[in-house]
């Protein structure tokens, strides 16, 4: 896994805005991309603590983009705003869109499409609120954002599908029939699946902050532990209560669709990414049923084609929710 996201292209943050698309609002930046790692709240160090070349880009002003030891080339000036760079401070006190430099104990999320930190527009961003959210636009996006790097999208997909070939192949060579080796055999393919589940987040953030990914990009995850953990927990959670009465198993699978994304996104533990995602989903109620029932028939579509349409409906519909993902918590997304 030594690949790096491409280069930043035109629509990345170093390229001229783009009129059109959703709300003009600055948000605070994702923590894999503006200018920098995701800091610890107690010693302000990286969180990380990896370099350019290990996958997270580094800046130094938005729009400069580093791999490794290249070179940084000066930062364009905020649109509207003249002279050097802009100091980048707690969410709210700089031009642009600020960084926070700690996440709140106790987060909430914009319900409207006023921004946060009340800044300029970021060239190459757009920054919305909940009241922008189109999940049409949402579609459009994850599958434009596809189209144009399809081979790392299709091999991770295909990862999958060696996935269940494999599970096929053992339960026909060692047919398991003691209750000890199903647990086995399912937890093993419960695991493999979070993983994959996570990988396409990572991409898929990544295709967010504008640098569409190589392969090895997407499984440049550095919290696993946090990521196993948070999905056992939602699904423990979703078995107990559907065990109890389908609708309320459901409901909790519901509220838990955005919990990776606080994970990989934000470093949330576990409790409080499953929180923060039923605050972020009930917060945006309407807009979260569509985009979960559009999810729910876009997979249908991809299995009703011999299952080969899931090769693009998977990855479009990951891109699509991390996309949403972002505008609800009014977070910065790269133009296409």
């Amino acid at each position: 896994m030594t690949d790096t996201p491409y280069a930043a292209s035109s629509d990345s943050p170093g390229g001229s805005p783009v009129p059109g698309g959703g709300g003009q609002f600055a948000g605070p930046a994702g923590r894999h991309e503006g200018t920098g790692q995701p800091r610890d709240r107690g010693t302000g160090q990286s969180r990380h603590g990896m370099a350019g070349g290990a996958g997270y880009p580094q800046f130094e002003g938005p729009g400069a983009a580093q791999y490794g030891q290249e070179p940084v080339e000066p930062p364009p000036p905020i649109a509207g705003h003249g002279g050097p760079a802009p100091q980048y401070g707690p969410a709210g006190t700089g031009p642009g869109y600020a960084v926070p430099q700690s996440k709140p104990e106790n987060p909430t999320f914009p319900a409207t499409g006023v921004s946060p930190s009340g800044g300029g527009q970021t060239p190459g961003y757009l920054h919305s609120g909940a009241q922008a959210l189109d999940i049409g636009r949402s579609l459009s996006y994850g599958w434009e954002r596809f189209r144009v790097n399809p081979g790392p999208w299709l091999g991770v997909t295909a990862v999958g599908v060696l996935i269940y070939l494999a599970v096929v192949a053992v339960v026909q060579l060692v047919d398991p029939t003691s209750p000890f080796s199903v647990l086995v055999l399912f937890l093993m393919v419960i695991v493999a699946l979070w993983l994959l589940q996570a990988a396409m987040v990572r991409g898929a953030l990544y295709e967010t902050d504008g640098y569409p990914p190589a392969f090895g990009s997407f499984f440049r995850f550095v919290n696993a532990g946090n990521v196993l953990l948070t999905a056992l927990l939602a699904f423990t959670i979703t078995l107990v209560l559907s065990a109890l009465c389908l609708a309320p198993g459901l409901i909790a699978g519901f509220l838990c669709m955005f919990s990776l994304h606080f994970v990989i996104d934000q470093d949330y533990g576990p409790v409080e990414a499953i929180k923060a995602s039923a605050q972020l989903v009930l917060a945006n109620l309407w807009a979260s049923v569509l985009l979960a029932l559009t999810v729910m028939l876009v997979t249908l579509v991809g299995l009703a084609l011999c299952g080969l349409g899931l090769f693009v409906a998977g990855p479009v519909c990951v891109i699509a929710v991390t996309y949403s993902y972002r505008m609800l918590t009014a977070g910065p997304v790269a133009r296409i």
